[in-house]
């Protein structure tokens, strides 16, 4: 039987680690049912922190690409700022994020849409034209003409194309501004401006979450497809968004990636490992993007690129996707269910005035959004992007109307 915080599947699972940790772990696609394939720690891997020397592979985000990388403001960097006024990390936005803010944003604002000159500072960001994979592509227009970059040669004069609300590329001028700066669309990132917080609090909180996995004895996946140990859900948006960040930037060795960090305890370096497939890793992925976003709403492949851009961490996310696949009917297959109570009007009033439980199936009861596609091939950034939106209204679902059981 599933259940909200975790679906049960500590028999498959288990029956299946060992192969998978011989490197048996290359899924097409990924079903919540199927369990957490890649690994569940029970017997392998229980208490697997270990003291001793450093690691290297652990999972501090890649450095920013030789064009510069955004400025992280000075103002407000502490993590009281970044989390302020009694706004849980593990709840709600910071109050300076998305719309409504009620505190300044840390840094300024990009003018434009550029997303290849990254020395300003991180603050407005605009929809861009972007390939399959979700890398710009540059453009240069010529007497009311686009040009697009051959792909060699210097690219030098060639910038990035904005796009109005409809999808269509805004003219520029010789120097790459939009000609009409009133058909730009603005990028709300939302809570996940999180991502502005100091690379201390994501290394904090990677050591948080990586604890928790190392040692846990049951690792599975809730509905919405975040990490579950020993049946509580990972559901931190920081350590989310830190399990984002290193599943992007540590290289898969025979299709596992190697999630690693290190932490001093008792003045003794602890070293905290897990290992996943990386079939289950974009999910993983997508579905830690989508807990450190808003909880309502929609991610869009600008989002989730700007959010990989300011980790510097573009290309790599560009690269993952490439070959990672996704199918909504493949992973919330019929047996991925929650729980509600659906009301009764006993007396004809029109009033629900009873309610009992009910098992509902997610693919049933949720209604999913569809991200337009850059190319219908089932990967890319737009594949991605889909499933973390998926994740997005799974978790809007279930907050609004899920029990325990």
């Amino acid at each position: 039987m599933s259940k909200l915080h975790g679906l049960n599947f500590k028999k498959s699972a288990i029956a299946m680690s060992v192969a998978v940790s011989l490197g048996v772990a290359g899924l097409s696609t990924l079903s919540l049912k199927d369990g957490f394939v890649a690994q569940v720690y029970a017997a392998e891997s229980k208490g697997q922190a270990k003291k001793g020397g450093k690691d290297d592979s652990g999972a501090k985000g890649g450095k920013g690409a030789k064009s510069g990388t955004y400025k992280r403001g000075s103002a407000n960097s502490s993590v009281d700022a970044i989390l302020s006024e009694g706004v849980s990390e593990d709840s709600d936005r910071p109050a300076w994020a998305g719309k409504g803010a009620t505190a300044p944003k840390p840094g300024g604002g990009i003018k434009g849409a550029s997303d290849t000159k990254k020395g300003e500072l991180f603050g407005d960001l605009y929809l861009i034209w972007r390939d399959d994979n979700g890398l710009p592509i540059l453009v240069k227009w010529v007497d009311g003409a686009q040009m697009v970059y051959p792909g060699t040669g210097s690219t030098e004069g060639w910038y990035v194309q904005p796009i109005d609300a409809t999808g269509n590329p805004i003219p520029l001028d010789a120097e790459g501004h939009a000609i009409d700066e009133g058909l730009v669309v603005e990028v709300d990132l939302g809570r996940l401006n999180i991502a502005r917080a100091p690379e201390k609090v994501l290394d904090h909180s990677l050591v948080e979450a990586l604890k928790k996995l190392s040692t846990g004895s049951v690792i599975t996946l809730d509905p919405s497809g975040r990490l579950v140990v020993d049946g509580v859900t990972i559901d931190s948006p920081l350590e989310n968004l830190a399990l984002f960040k290193a599943i992007v930037s540590t290289p898969a060795v025979d299709g596992i990636i190697n999630l690693t960090t290190t932490a001093m305890v008792d003045g003794q370096s602890v070293t905290y490992s897990f290992p996943i497939s990386v079939e289950q890793a974009g999910l993983v992925a997508a579905a830690a993007i989508a807990a450190a976003s808003d909880k309502t709403g929609t991610l869009s492949v600008d989002e989730v690129m700007y959010i990989a851009k300011f980790f510097g961490l573009d290309t790599q996310l560009s690269t993952f996707v490439s070959t990672w696949n996704y199918e909504r009917d493949d992973v919330y297959t019929p047996d991925v269910t929650v729980w509600i109570l659906e009301g009764v009007d006993t007396n004809g009033d029109g009033v629900f005035d009873v309610y009992y439980p009910k098992e509902v199936k997610i693919i049933e009861v949720v209604q999913f959004n569809t991200v337009t596609p850059i190319e219908n091939d089932g990967n890319g950034i737009d594949s991605f992007t889909q499933a973390a939106d998926d994740s997005v209204q799974v978790l809007e679902f279930i907050h609004d109307n899920a029990i325990d059981q």
